[in-house]
């Protein structure tokens, strides 16, 4: 039992469906000033809860990517943004999960919260609209083609978050509280 480590910010490629089982890929855009922090809780198999932390995320023309390997973790769904610091008319995080548990299932989230906008404050929506070659000069550190799809993919449709405590339901915790 252990952590999830980090592997690197050049994400894998899923080409093919070869993105390793236990991969959790993450895509964080910020729009503000100065810089923010984002972070996630994971459960190890023993039921040990943990977070892990991402911090100076800039904002705006560079999207931060990571991935890391959850080993015998799942994510719980509770996640946190700090450091938010308005400087316009849509301001704050965006988050994209793309992983791939241990059996071999694919899953996507992106933020979102009850929170009423009167701004499309959406990644991708006009404020903060971009297409494929904008992206790609916002993620040079994304290396494969077919992975900065995926982070493309993942990220847009995220809505902006302030500093706060997030739940979102992860679809495989809904299947098995289910049973």
């Amino acid at each position: 039992m252990s952590a999830p480590t980090f592997v690197t910010d050049n994400l894998s490629s899923n080409r093919f469906s070869r993105l390793g089982a236990g991969r959790l890929q993450i895509t964080l855009f910020y729009d503000g000033r100065d810089e923010a922090e984002f972070a996630f809780e994971y459960q190890e198999s023993n039921g040990t809860r943990g977070w892990i932390t991402i911090s100076g995320i800039p904002p705006f023309d560079h999207i931060i990517t990571k991935e890391y390997d959850l080993h015998d973790c799942t994510l719980t769904g509770n996640f946190m943004v700090e450091g938010v610091s308005p400087n316009g008319v849509v301001d704050g995080l965006a988050f994209g999960l793309f992983w791939r548990d241990q059996k071999q299932s694919y899953h996507m989230l992106r933020s979102n919260s009850p929170l009423a906008n009167r701004t499309a404050s959406f990644v991708g929506a006009w404020p903060l609209g971009m297409n494929h070659k904008i992206f790609a000069t916002r993620t040079p550190q994304v290396k494969d083609w077919c992975a900065r799809n995926a982070a493309f993919a993942t990220i847009c449709g995220a809505k902006l978050l302030p500093d706060g405590k997030y739940h979102l339901p992860i679809d495989g915790m809904i299947a098995a509280a289910k049973k």
